[in-house]
């Protein structure tokens, strides 16, 4: 199983991405994590079943820079699990996709997140609610990626028209959790703005977009604070 990450200049987030891929319940030998960072800021960093892949040349757009962290994978892998470097990930995640592949899922999704703003969680966002499909909480068969052509290249809404690519092959995503099984992912919102969200930046903005780039050596990997407590106490309030 592979996980894909793209980031930008976000490196105090990042620290806390690879924190939640370190204490994953799936076992470490079947699972990788790549992350690709197109400001050229951290040089090529290993880990415990983890990498950066970085260079100084930025992507023309979002799309093409998930199609090349998905070519950065393990030839061997089944399976690609999308993460963004702004969320928390708790330590069931890809208990619970590997779960769903297992059962012959080729699109994995969780049908309910907590939704996190100013990093406190404020309610628990669902699918049926909602309508949309949460993309930091999907993961798909790698090959069927590929045999749609992998997402377009678009600077913004990458997400969605790769849905719909997969939708015409008369896939539907499956739901990723059991009955009552508390979501996996804290999605963040409206963070610091030092470290600006590029997916919701037009073509030519995100192509002319210039912001400093702190060079990175090493990385204080940990949560900033303790989630699985977060979401515990946001439980018992709102039962």
């Amino acid at each position: 199983m592979s996980v894909c990450c793209c980031t930008w200049n976000r490196p105090e987030y990042l620290e806390e991405l690879i924190h939640s891929w370190l204490i994953q319940t799936y076992p470490m030998e079947k699972r990788e994590l790549v992350i690709l960072d197109d400001a050229g800021q951290y040089g090529n960093m290993r880990g415990a079943g983890w990498q950066i892949v970085s260079f100084s040349r930025r992507f023309a757009t979002l799309g093409e820079k998930r199609n090349a962290c998905v070519s950065l994978t393990h030839p061997e892998s089944k399976s690609i699990v999308v993460a963004d470097d702004d969320d928390i990930y708790l330590p069931h995640w890809l208990e619970c996709h590997a779960r769903n592949f297992s059962r012959g899922a080729k699109w994995s999704f969780a049908s309910s997140i907590f939704w996190s703003e100013r990093n406190h969680i404020v309610r628990k966002w669902n699918y049926e609610n909602e309508g949309w499909i949460m993309h930091p909480a999907h993961a798909f068969n790698k090959q069927l990626f590929w045999d749609v052509g992998g997402y377009p290249r678009m600077a913004w809404m990458e997400d969605h028209f790769f849905f719909e690519k997969l939708r015409e092959r008369n896939i539907e995503h499956i739901n990723a959790l059991d009955e009552d099984e508390i979501p996996f992912l804290i999605c963040r919102r409206n963070m610091s703005p030092k470290h600006i969200h590029t997916t919701g930046m037009s073509l030519e903005q995100y192509q002319k977009m210039n912001a400093e780039i702190d060079f990175i050596t090493d990385l204080k990997i940990g949560w900033k604070k303790d989630y699985l407590l977060e979401v515990q106490t946001f439980l018992t309030r709102t039962v």
